[in-house]
């Protein structure tokens, strides 16, 4: 929604703003930048007048979305876009003025409080002092609108700075400018904008807001007359009795039986005149509602929106994510363990603020508008001296706050650490005067990594009272977790493609065509042999041995693949000997394709007839870097022995001066929400993969890369190889756990799982492990302690889904004597 009325004389002179602040010494005057001093008024400067209707029209239009702002202040909505604006639609002067008039207000020491500027109230606060607002000499952009107090923000901004480009203009005499045809253009399509806005705003209201006030109005009245006959409240997490999936409530409406069969007395079907009325099928036991219950009540449905758990809608074979359902047919979950709802597409941030440990979802602000009386609307986070209960235990809300602050400082403390291996490359690149085309692009690729410490660092040093672990301490373990994989990465697939390198017979970015369908394409990636079996695959029935073939990434000419195919085609995996280069790129130049590949990872160079891939994509795949590689791998292999000596202290030492695990476990265990758990379950996940031996930290590496591709039994091979050099190297054992149950072999899946418990107690991993093995042998009961054990650890597990069957097989099927093996 983009709007910007235009007034002019909104203030008289006597209400001009005298804005006094001292910087470097000196007082000055913010308001001159805006406006004549009052001394040249007094001089007699001669001003143009301007005709008192050209005034009227955006006053008018100003005030209708002023009172627009109040009649619906009360009312949140959805977010709406950030607002853009660029001349003429506002005036250059005028941004060029504002952007002044911020400059001086960064660069002082300290504001006035008293400030007449300071009050809400002033047209002009919210453009000044809201530093999410991008101003520019010829654009404004307003972030975007969370509420009516933000909407009557945005108005009363651009009101006064149009406002403050016409005073100023009268101001220096230039008639022509206020007066002239011009400006009269630019008037009229500032006032159309308005329109536009005051029509955008009455759709909101009457498509959205005036039924979210009703709606509000109902649920008030409902919970007053009905109120024993409501049992659940948005935010609280109930279950199917029939299908037994779990999901939390987001909605609610009261039906009336007889108004629903009025409404179907005229409804007739286009073959008969017989009417059809719908049947009461609610309220028929009397002993729920109670003698005191009047007609009306009894002849009412509660029906409620629910958002299902997705595993549980896996588990169970529905497709549906969302579900309207009766009371009837709902109940309450009690156990704490199965509370925490994993919704599709992310769909409880849209509808929830956060999760409260008590155990029920807290409604944003709009379902806490439309659903006033529910138990859980408006729920307001624990103060610092308030218990935080979970798992059986309480700590205070400082201590949670502490805890995050320790972590974010650790963190900052690593991105320390890292800082001087980025400065070390750098000394090297400008002693050995590394500065010819060919070999300071490598610079690139440590000026990227030298960008994200620096973005780890800057976290750090946010203010405290703004980290939490919703905010800053969610965003450095993040940043830390990306940074880790990325460099993780870099090195395990350099070495892969390095020891492979003698095998591959096309480069990077070189184009080539396919010998048996004939289309072109680029080379942008490849494997020393393919991620999936393609021995049944049509195109390779000559090829032998295809499985331990070189595969490459190419993307297609969309031309070749219409003639081809029949149709576009964005990707081919194709084996190397069905390649051959096409010699003829220089002479019909790029390769067209579906969509554009990324302007910052390859660019054309005709010259040569090739895509260039960046120094990153060239140092995955060994590609030569020329005189600067050694150094790259040299400080790529420096910031990994730096994390993992950070990592390693994490878990084996608790007073590395960082963090410990026992924070971490605190920050899982009490994370308000699926996002800030994953993030740090992630993290505690790269910590158990840490190892003293660089050698086995990579094979460790190959054999997860087999696992995801399929290729169990290699993967077995490697987990199985790594035990036997280190066999106290607790990941070795969970993912060699992993591979027996994958393949079927359970009871070597119990016993490499049990191992890693024994390694470290705490490893909720191989605890979901033993539950699964448990479930999957028919023994509820264990597969119950196993889960529960698991998500007492990690309360964000998706084995809540497993726990959840569990305990239903456990209550409704008969129990399993013995093994369908023997344990022993």
């Amino acid at each position: 929604m983009t709007f910007i009325p235009r007034t002019i004389n909104l203030f008289s002179s006597g209400m001009l703003l005298r804005h006094m602040q001292r910087v470097e010494g000196r007082f000055i005057n913010l308001w001159a930048l805006s406006y004549s001093s009052q001394s040249s008024l007094n001089e007699g400067a001669s001003r143009p007048t301007v005709p008192s209707h050209s005034n009227r029209v955006p006053k008018t239009l100003y005030r209708q979305l002023l009172k627009w702002c109040r009649d619906y202040k009360d009312i949140p909505f959805d977010p709406m876009p950030p607002v853009t604006l660029s001349p003429p639609l506002v005036s250059p002067l005028a941004l060029k003025r504002l952007r002044g008039m911020r400059a001086l207000l960064d660069r002082s020491d300290a504001i006035d409080s008293t400030c007449e500027i300071r009050d809400h109230g002033h047209p002009a606060h919210y453009a000044l002092y809201n530093q999410d607002i991008d101003v520019r000499d010829n654009m404004i952009v307003f972030p975007e609108i969370k509420d009516t107090s933000e909407l009557k923000g945005v108005i009363r901004s651009i009101y006064w700075l149009n406002n403050e480009s016409a005073i100023a203009e009268r101001e220096r005499g230039d008639v022509d400018n206020v007066d002239g045809e011009h400006n009269a253009i630019h008037q009229k399509e500032r006032i159309s904008l308005a329109f536009d806005a005051i029509k955008s705003c009455n759709q909101l209201s009457s498509t959205e807001l005036d039924n979210r006030a009703k709606k509000r109005q109902q649920s008030i009245d409902a919970r007053e007359i009905m109120s024993p006959v409501i049992n659940y409240h948005v935010g609280q997490i109930v279950q199917h009795k029939l299908n037994k999936w779990r999901g939390v409530v987001v909605g609610w409406n009261v039906e009336d039986d007889n108004r629903i069969e009025e409404a179907n007395q005229n409804r007739l079907t286009s073959l008969t005149t017989k009417q059809y009325p719908l049947k009461s099928e609610v309220c028929k036991d009397e002993r729920v509602l109670g003698d005191s219950l009047t007609k009306e009540k009894k002849d009412s449905k509660v029906k409620y929106t629910l958002l299902l758990d997705k595993n549980d809608a896996t588990i169970m074979h529905t497709s549906k994510y969302v579900s309207l359902e009766l009371q009837d047919d709902l109940i309450a979950v009690e156990d704490p363990f199965l509370r925490r709802i994993h919704s599709h597409s992310n769909l409880i941030s849209k509808y929830f603020d956060r999760f409260d440990v008590k155990g029920y979802f807290v409604p944003n602000k709009i379902l806490s508008y439309v659903y006033p009386s529910d138990r859980f609307s408006g729920s307001v986070e624990a103060s610092n001296e308030d218990p935080i209960a979970f798992s059986g235990k309480s700590i205070r809300k400082h201590e949670l706050d502490d805890t995050c602050l320790r972590v974010a400082d650790g963190v900052h403390e690593i991105g320390s650490k890292l800082l001087p291996i980025i400065s070390i490359a750098e000394q090297q690149q400008k002693k050995n005067d590394i500065s010819n085309k060919g070999n300071e692009s490598y610079m690139s690729l440590i000026n990227a990594l030298a960008s994200d410490i620096q973005s780890i660092l800057k976290d750090g040093n946010c203010p405290k009272k703004l980290r939490t672990i919703s905010s800053t301490t969610t965003s450095s373990l993040v940043k830390l977790y990306n940074f880790h994989l990325k460099i993780g990465s870099l090195l395990w697939t350099h070495k892969i493609h390095g020891e492979n390198k003698q095998r591959i017979e096309f480069s990077l970015g070189e184009v080539v065509k396919h010998k048996i369908y004939g289309y072109r394409g680029v080379v942008v990636a490849w494997d020393p042999t393919p991620f999936t079996d393609v021995s049944n695959w049509d195109g390779l029935r000559d090829v032998e041995n295809a499985n331990e073939k070189p595969f490459y990434h190419i993307r297609p000419d969309v031309n070749d693949c219409i003639r081809t195919f029949g149709g576009p085609r964005n990707f081919r995996y194709v084996c190397q000997e069905n390649l051959e280069r096409w010699e003829s790129c220089r002479n019909y130049g790029e390769v067209e394709f579906e969509t554009e590949l990324d302007s910052a990872q390859w660019r054309w160079d005709p010259d040569s007839g090739k895509y260039l891939p960046s120094e990153e994509i060239k140092f995955m795949y060994a590609e030569e870097l020329g005189d600067g590689e050694e150094i790259m791998v040299s400080c790529i292999e420096g910031l990994r022995e730096v994390l993992a000596g950070c990592l390693l202290g994490v878990r084996e030492n608790p007073d590395n001066g960082l963090f410990s695990m026992d924070d971490l476990f605190l920050l899982l265990k009490t994370a308000e929400s699926l996002e800030d758990a994953t993030v740090v379950q992630d993290l505690m996940k790269e910590i158990w993969k840490e190892t003293h031996n660089k050698k086995l930290r990579y094979q460790l590496d190959s054999g997860i890369s087999d696992l995801l591709e399929g290729k169990n039994e290699r993967a077995l091979n490697t987990f199985t190889s790594i035990i036997q050099s280190d066999p106290s190297y607790g990941e070795a054992w969970n993912k060699k756990a992993t591979v027996h149950y994958m393949n079927g072999d359970m009871k070597e899946s119990l016993v490499a799982a049990e191992k890693a418990l024994e390694l470290d107690p705490r490893n909720f991993q191989a605890l979901a492990g033993i539950g699964l093995v448990e479930m999957d042998t028919y023994r509820w009961e264990q597969a119950i302690d196993a889960f529960r054990k698991s998500l007492e650890l990690n309360p964000w597990s998706m084995v809540s889904a497993r726990l959840s069957v569990c305990l239903n097989r456990n209550k409704d099927l008969p129990k399993q004597s013995e093994w369908p093996w023997n344990r022993e």
